[in-house]
């Protein structure tokens, strides 16, 4: 299973959109090394997690077929996670000669409501026909082709039920937990019942060794270890997983050397634009 960490920034992007602050202004110095785009992860060239609207630069800059996926993967509908409308163009007289002609998304109402509400004006039948939404759940199991995808609750949003994934394909399994907080215990014990055992866990980290309080929605490397912990705990993981943190704050100060530096002496490997590891 080869895994392409392809954004590895919260919402605001790095350096973020709007900002002026020291980590900002030092990542501007170096722009090509420290640039994070918004947070998503591609497996085996045809499986999406999270569709922002940086997809398109992350298809150009990685050289992708956009063409070739069959799946997506939508942990929930804040906008740096899911931009709808670019899925207009995939069809009609935006787009020849594709290596796939359907496409499966797969997310929860919320996602399934800004879906319809973003193709709703422009799609064109023949585009609308090539695409199906499949509204998920929590602790729900599916097949998309050769993947077995389990479902589990994030901590994250009042307003929705946003998703976590494991992603199991030919005896490998990815663990994807990004924005959330800390994981409920029924999580552990879902995937323990299930006998999974992970190769890898990819970890919300926005909040890195930021000091300061924070918030239930995201994660930093305290709350990293914990996860691992409970990992361990429940059998979930061996002592050969590797660990992986991503989707960065500006305010974590995620220049590419500091930050890898402080996640490997807590055991963790530090996510970058463009990182790409087989497991």
């Amino acid at each position: 299973m080869k895994i392409r960490f392809l954004g590895t920034a919260a919402t605001e992007g790095f350096p973020a959109v709007f900002c002026n602050c020291d980590a900002c202004t030092r990542a501007r110095e170096n722009i090509q090394i420290e640039t994070r785009t918004r947070s998503q992860i591609l497996i085996d060239d045809d499986l999406l997690i999270d569709f922002p609207a940086d997809t398109y630069v992350h298809a150009m800059k990685n050289n992708i077929d956009l063409s070739a996926i069959h799946t997506v993967l939508i942990t929930h509908s804040h906008t740096d996670h899911f931009y709808a409308q670019e899925f207009i163009n995939r069809g009609y007289k935006f787009a020849w000669n594709m290596r796939q002609n359907e496409i499966s998304i797969y997310g929860n109402n919320a996602v399934y409501k800004v879906f319809k509400e973003g193709i709703r004006r422009e799609i064109k039948k023949c585009v609308k026909d090539s695409i199906s939404f499949h509204v998920i759940k929590p602790y729900s199991i599916f097949s998309s082709h050769e993947y077995t995808v389990k479902v589990l609750p994030a901590l994250h949003s009042t307003k929705e039920q946003a998703l976590l994934y494991c992603i199991e394909k030919s005896g490998k399994t990815f663990l994807h937990f990004n924005d959330s907080g800390l994981l409920h215990e029924e999580c552990y014990q879902f995937l323990q019942e299930n006998n999974v055992v992970a190769d890898a866990v990819s970890m919300d980290c926005t909040f890195a060794d930021s000091s300061g309080s924070h918030s239930f929605r995201h994660m930093g490397f305290h709350e990293n270890e914990i996860v691992r912990e409970k990992l361990l705990k429940y059998s979930i993981a061996s002592k050969d997983t590797k660990y992986y943190v991503t989707h960065f704050s500006h305010n974590s100060s995620p220049l590419r050397v500091r930050i890898a530096e402080a996640a490997q002496k807590r055991g963790f490997i530090a996510a970058y634009d463009g990182l790409t590891v087989q497991i």
